[in-house]
């Protein structure tokens, strides 16, 4: 459940364009009780597995369009207010999308 909450948390936080270093910084080299050696390197708890997967992946140099999918930008327009938040709907490959709260309606 601890590897589920921080995983929803850095989500909601990149869909809110905090930039993947500040999260990697956070998270990176929090401790446990329960640490572990994997791929010739320690990991420390769930947060540092986490941020060392997140900053592995940043080193890849790839950007998500949200879909699953790499795209180098997000082609983004603007279509009014969240119903659950009231944060900017953006229209992002058949949906409706909110960064700020994470909804989606899709067409």
């Amino acid at each position: 459940s601890q590897a589920e909450a921080i995983g929803r948390l850095v989500s909601l936080a990149l869909r809110s364009n905090i930039e993947p270093d500040v999260i990697i910084k956070q998270l990176k080299g929090i401790t446990c009780h329960n640490q572990t050696w994997a791929n010739g390197g320690k990991i420390t708890s769930c947060s540092d597995a986490i941020a060392k997967a997140l900053e592995k992946y940043m080193e890849k140099g790839t950007k998500g369009n949200g879909n699953g999918g790499d795209k180098h930008h997000r082609e983004n327009v603007f279509i009014g207010q969240c119903p659950e938040c009231g944060g900017t709907v953006e229209h992002e490959g058949g949906c409706a999308v909110c960064h700020s709260c994470g909804f989606t309606k899709c067409a």
